[in-house]
């Protein structure tokens, strides 16, 4: 086994420190970095901030406010089951009590659709019940409301012991007047 000796072991060398100014410019470069990217995340969220603020779902109340949404559903539930219930002896009192839950254009239409009730019930000796069963609120903005419904009727003609069944759905749209939500159209879907 033979050792080294001095002449051929290699002399050490010793490391070059970088100069002040390269760790300087490197570290510059590093923050400006750290700043565009920063600027730019910034940026993206802001944007999806807006898109989320400025959807059709962040402006309705109708999933976000749920005391308007109760009163909205319980005033159309009650509202539709005045203007689809009637009976053949006591017309007068249903379309009565309908027209006082209806407003806008509806109500020239419920007229002239009632007109034919006038005319066919009492021959027929119709009363009918109508029920909702299900609705929901899909959208509210101050107000207007558009509510989808799920109608239900029955109707009892003359002596027949077994009630015509019929079921429905409605797109409502309902009015907010004088502190009462009214329904302004009805179409069925």
């Amino acid at each position: 086994m033979t050792t080294p000796t001095a002449a051929q072991l290699a002399p050490t060398e010793t490391v070059a420190k970088p100069p002040r100014r390269v760790t300087a410019v490197a570290t510059l470069v590093a923050l400006v970095i750290v700043v565009v990217m920063a600027l730019g995340l910034a940026a993206w969220f802001r944007g999806e901030a807006n898109q989320l603020t400025g959807s059709a779902a962040a402006s309705n109340d109708a999933l976000v406010d749920a005391d308007a949404n109760a009163q909205v559903s319980a005033q159309v539930r009650e509202a539709v089951q005045r203007i689809y219930s009637y009976d053949y002896a006591r017309l007068d009192d249903n379309e009565r009590a309908a027209s006082a839950v209806i407003t806008g254009p509806y109500v020239q239409s419920f007229h002239q659709d009632f007109a034919r009730v006038r005319d066919l019930a009492p021959a027929q000796q119709a009363v009918v019940v109508a029920t909702v069963p299900a609705l929901a609120v899909k959208a509210l903005d101050g107000d207007r409301a558009i509510v989808l419904v799920f109608l239900d009727q029955q109707a009892h003609q003359g002596d027949q012991a077994k009630p015509l069944v019929a079921s429905g759905r409605l797109s409502v749209t309902a009015q907010l007047v004088d502190g009462r939500w009214k329904i302004a159209d009805a179409e069925p879907f």
